[in-house]
């Protein structure tokens, strides 16, 4: 019983550690330009949004808004072409990450 325990807390270890890695890397390739690093960057890049501080739940309502055409500013257009190239698994992963910021 120990012994399984122990297995499935490492594999449950190792889940959530790609989770956050995976949201990490997307971050950094898709978000980071105009959100900068930690998601605090407000310009005209980013449209004036601070991700930083938003929570998981917030980032994945906007994200499957901008998505489905029925959420957004002054970026919406550009929102729209990012988040349309995303899987949900891809955007929870994302929301994930923007709410630990």
């Amino acid at each position: 019983m120990k012994k399984l325990l122990i297995v499935l807390a490492i594999c449950l270890a190792f889940g959530v550690t790609a989770a956050f890695a995976d949201g990490t890397a997307l971050y950094d390739s898709k978000c980071a330009k105009c959100h900068g690093q930690d998601g605090a960057k407000v310009s005209g890049m980013s449209g004036g949004v601070m991700l930083k501080g938003q929570s998981a739940a917030d980032i994945q309502t906007k994200l499957l808004g901008y998505k489905a055409g029925s959420y957004g500013g002054d970026k919406k257009k550009t929102m729209m072409r990012m988040a349309d190239k995303l899987t949900e698994q891809e955007i929870s992963d994302l929301a994930d990450h923007i709410g630990g910021l």
